[in-house]
């Protein structure tokens, strides 16, 4: 947010992947954040740059408690809604913490920003296209599998966070912007929700077997994290962009297989 007033902000997430390169940028730029993060994901190592700065401060806490959450936004000018939990295999662990994080914890971020006259910006994902193909516009109908099969909780879960968003907008004018992040990676990108970049990654520099589901003709906007900041603090500026959905994301679409050939080249 060059070139604006210094604002003081939070990021829920802080310590996850694009939180905490979020947080690195605003810092640089002068503004204050407190960023909050459970670590069940996060790490520590990520945000391990800012600690001592004093423009930043961290809180080892948990969104799903709605007091924590109203205390950490008193005074916060606008909270930048990271923080989630991305499981959506169908031999991965209970998507019960998925669900509950989303309906929970982004309720309680709407909450406090009602009550503390914040605004929000809602990361949200691609995900949320289904069965969708590229190139994907944010006017599009979305049209998800069927829910039996646990890998759309994920994007059910994001796509409950956006009808919320709007609903708080809506009804009681809570300034929020939702952003569709499309298949971001950077250096601190985790193997565990990474995404398929450090997964190809870890398994050409090991000599593991390269998973690919299907045949790998599907395809994806990758995104570096730089250019997902970029976006983000973009939205953040416009007051147009207020009430709005947009996707985050790479100009070109790439299949999985030839991402994978890609890096296998390059290493």
């Amino acid at each position: 947010m060059s070139g604006f007033k210094k604002l003081k902000v939070l990021i829920t997430g802080v310590a996850g992947m694009i939180g905490s390169h979020l947080a690195d940028v605003l810092i640089e730029q002068g503004h204050k954040v407190n960023g909050i993060d459970n670590l069940s994901y996060g790490k520590i190592s990520n945000i391990k740059n800012n600690l001592n700065n004093s423009n930043f401060k961290f809180l080892h806490v948990d969104i799903m408690d709605y007091k924590i959450v109203e205390s950490c936004s008193e005074n916060i000018d606008v909270i930048f809604h990271l923080a989630t939990v991305k499981k959506g295999g169908e031999y991965d662990n209970s998507i019960i913490d998925t669900l509950n994080v989303a309906s929970v914890g982004t309720s309680n971020i709407f909450k406090a920003a009602l009550k503390n006259k914040c605004k929000v910006i809602l990361a949200s994902t691609s995900d949320v296209y289904g069965l969708g193909k590229p190139p994907f516009k944010e006017t599009n109908s979305l049209v998800l599998g069927p829910s039996y099969v646990k890998r759309w909780g994920y994007a059910t879960a994001k796509l409950y966070c956006e009808q919320l968003a709007y609903a708080y907008y809506k009804d009681f004018h809570v300034p929020m912007i939702i952003l569709r992040y499309c298949g971001a990676f950077s250096h601190r990108s985790g193997l565990q929700f990474g995404g398929h970049i450090p997964l190809f990654i870890d398994a050409i520099l090991n000599d593991k077997e390269v998973i690919i589901h299907g045949d790998g003709s599907q395809t994806r906007p990758f995104s570096h994290v730089d250019d997902i900041v970029k976006g983000t603090m973009l939205a953040t500026n416009e007051e147009k962009a207020i009430g709005q959905i947009f996707n985050l994301g790479g100009k070109k679409d790439i299949s999985i297989l030839d991402m994978a050939l890609l890096i296998h080249v390059n290493l």
